[in-house]
């Protein structure tokens, strides 16, 4: 099978016969084809796991009013599951504003005593690609890495 931009390039191996070059000639041949322009297919799914890039601020007072805007990747529409931000173990499951699969926000529980705590961002992802038919999955669990926030 060759390449369709490039016919020279091939993903066959005819020419390979036990002897010591066997090694050599794979080499060749695979390098050859990895570096090629050939369309390369995956069998496997995207990553739903979230990254979390940056905070829009990092800390602020207790007790008072404070929108948090977190630049990442990997954010889930409401259609394909949810996404949800974790604020330390004490406060979970809290709402967020979802803008693009790279930018959420959230707001600081007024509640929240001060200290120090971490942000980490939780995907719900429904096991489906398609958009909500009205039926409730389990839901497989993705957790970002997490960054520090501290209310004084």
């Amino acid at each position: 099978m060759s390449c369709a931009k490039n016919t020279s390039i091939t993903n066959e191996t005819n020419d390979i016969t036990i002897n010591p070059r066997f090694f050599q000639n794979i080499t060749q041949n695979s390098r050859q084809y990895l570096e090629s322009s050939c369309r390369k297919i995956s069998n496997a799914y995207p990553s739903f796991k979230p990254i979390i890039y940056s905070l829009s601020v990092t800390t602020s007072v207790s007790g008072a009013y404070s929108i948090v805007y977190i630049d990442g990747d990997n954010f889930l529409p409401s259609v394909y599951g949810t996404t949800y931000v974790n604020l330390g173990n004490i406060y979970k499951n809290l709402p967020i504003t979802f803008y693009s699969p790279n930018q959420i926000s959230f707001v600081i529980p007024l509640e929240a005593v001060a200290g120090v705590y971490n942000v980490t961002i939780v995907n719900v992802y429904n096991g489906n690609f398609s958009p909500g038919i009205n039926n409730t999955y389990a839901g497989n669990l993705n957790y970002s890495n997490s960054v520090t926030y501290t209310l004084t």
